[in-house]
């Protein structure tokens, strides 16, 4: 049995300018998907490659997230997206190993504001971890 597309990921360039513009605009995914008529998820499928979409769709997204279709021709023929740093480090950590892991979490902690909650650790595994570094 070939494997559905939603459990395969193939990340185009399409949803690569599409992610783009609905992050320089602000829009949470939920909020894209108000404007454009889908579910928030059904985005998160197109942007994160599991859903193909149709050239008419990206037309309705573009116009949905405030940019014109030349805008759009615009950056996807040439002009360089920035770097999201969020989705690099993300991936950057998915590769670390435990130890690795652990030394990164003890700097990360010490960059959250003052009186930030922190939801997964307690005091003692994070002056743990801080002793491992």
């Amino acid at each position: 049995m070939a494997p559905t597309r939603s459990s395969q990921k193939r990340i185009t360039k399409e949803a690569i300018v599409l992610r783009y513009m609905r992050l320089s605009r602000k829009l949470s995914l939920n909020k894209a998907g108000r404007l454009i008529g889908i579910t928030g998820s059904a985005i998160a499928h197109i942007e994160g490659g599991r859903m193909e979409v149709s050239q008419a769709r990206i037309e309705t997204m573009v116009r949905a997230f405030g940019y014109t279709q030349d805008e759009y021709l615009e950056i996807f023929d040439g002009r360089d997206l920035p770097l999201n740093l969020r989705d690099e480090c993300t991936g950057i950590i998915k590769q670390l190993d435990d130890v690795k892991l652990q030394a990164v979490y003890a700097v990360l902690v010490n960059f959250m504001p003052a009186g930030a909650a922190r939801t997964t650790q307690s005091p003692s595994q994070v002056r743990a971890l801080r002793r491992v570094v």
